[in-house]
C-alpha cells in the first residue's frame, strides 16, 4: 500500500510537467508550431514543421485555441483555408486566440519565416490576397459577406446598409462608401468591431480595395479608360471623398475642402477658381497633403488635361 501511495505522489508530481512539455518543445525546439485545442496550452495539440493549407488533414480545422511557435520564427495562422480570409502573424505563444479574435476560426497556418533555425533566416513575401468582411453585427457577428473586389452597390448582393462590423484583409487598403459608385468615403486599413466609430453603422452601400501608397485602387481601374481623381476633405486619403471622372468648372459643396488627392488616371488641372480660373496647377500622382503645393482646402474646379 505504501508502494502505491508514493507511486501515486510521483504520478501526482509529474502531471503538471507533461501538461507543458508540449509548450517547451515548441517554444524552444528547433522549428514548428504547436497547436492546441484549448486555451493556455490545453487539450489535444498537434506540432508541424510544414505548411498546413487545410487544417481538415490535422483534425484541427476550427479548433485552434492556444499555439507556441518555436523559436524566433513567424508564422501566419488564417481563419479560411489556403491562407485566405483574416490572417495574422504570430511568434511565441497565444495562450488564448480569443484575444486576437481568432478562437476556434484557425483553418490553415504557414510559416513565414524559418527565424534562426532556417536555412536563410529571411522573410517570404507573402502575396497580399484583398479582402474585406462585412458582418451585420458588431463584434464580428451575425450574418457575413467576404468581398474580393470592387462593388459598387452592395444591394445587388443582398447587403446594402447592414454593415455593422468589418474586417480588412492582411495587408489590404479598402475605401467604404455611403453612398453607391465609391461617393462619401472612409478608407480604412485595419479592423473595426464597431462601425459607429466611423459614424458608418448599417450606413456603407460600396466598397473597393486600394493599394497602399499607389494611384491603384486594388487592381480596379476606370471603365472605357477614362481619367479619373479622387478628392479627399483630409490629408493622406482620408475622411470624405468624391471620385471625378470629366471636366468640372464648380465644385459645388466639396468646394474649398479638398486637402489630399489621388490620381486614377490622366494628368489633371486644379484651380483654385471656378471656370479654371485663378492659380492653376498640374497633377499626375497622389498628393497626400495639397497643402505641400499650396493648394490645401483651396481646391474649387479641376479637369482633366
Amino acid at each position: 500500500m505504501r508502494q502505491v501511495w508514493k507511486a501515486a505522489i510521483v504520478l501526482a508530481a509529474l502531471a503538471p510537467l507533461a501538461s507543458v512539455a508540449p509548450v517547451a518543445q515548441a517554444g524552444r525546439g528547433t522549428n514548428g508550431i504547436t497547436v492546441f485545442e484549448d486555451a493556455n496550452f490545453q487539450g489535444r495539440s498537434v506540432t508541424t514543421v510544414n505548411d498546413v493549407p487545410d487544417l481538415r488533414s490535422l483534425g484541427m480545422d476550427d479548433r485552434v485555441s492556444s499555439l507556441a511557435v518555436a523559436g524566433s520564427e513567424v508564422w501566419e495562422i488564417c481563419e479560411d483555408r489556403n491562407y485566405r480570409g483574416r490572417c495574422l502573424e504570430v511568434s511565441g505563444t497565444e495562450t488564448d486566440l480569443r484575444r486576437r479574435g481568432l478562437h476556434d476560426e484557425v483553418s490553415s497556418l504557414r510559416r513565414v519565416n524559418r527565424g534562426s533555425s532556417g536555412s536563410t533566416g529571411s522573410s517570404i513575401q507573402l502575396p497580399v490576397v484583398q479582402q474585406l468582411e462585412l458582418f451585420a453585427g458588431t463584434n464580428y457577428s451575425g450574418q457575413r459577406l467576404a468581398l474580393t473586389a470592387a462593388t459598387p452597390d452592395l444591394r445587388r448582393v443582398g447587403f446594402n446598409d447592414r454593415a455593422m462590423s468589418v474586417r480588412v484583409g492582411r495587408g489590404s487598403v479598402w475605401e467604404i462608401c455611403v453612398n453607391p459608385n465609391y461617393d462619401d468615403c472612409r478608407v480604412i486599413d485595419r479592423d473595426y468591431a464597431d462601425l459607429s466609430l466611423l459614424g458608418l453603422t448599417r450606413l456603407m452601400t460600396s466598397a473597393r480595395p486600394r493599394a497602399s501608397g499607389s494611384g491603384a485602387v486594388g487592381g480596379w481601374r476606370p471603365p472605357g479608360g477614362r481619367t479619373q481623381i479622387i478628392l479627399f476633405d483630409e490629408t493622406n486619403y482620408r475622411g470624405r471623398s468624391m471620385t471625378i471622372d470629366s471636366a468640372t468648372p464648380a465644385l459645388g459643396l466639396f468646394a474649398n475642402r479638398t486637402a489630399s488627392v489621388q490620381v486614377l488616371s490622366g494628368r489633371w488641372e486644379l484651380c483654385d477658381q471656378t471656370q479654371f480660373n485663378g492659380r492653376c496647377i498640374t497633377v499626375n500622382g497622389n498628393v497626400r497633403d495639397l497643402g505641400t503645393v499650396g493648394f490645401r482646402d483651396r481646391l474649387s474646379s479641376l479637369r482633366p488635361r
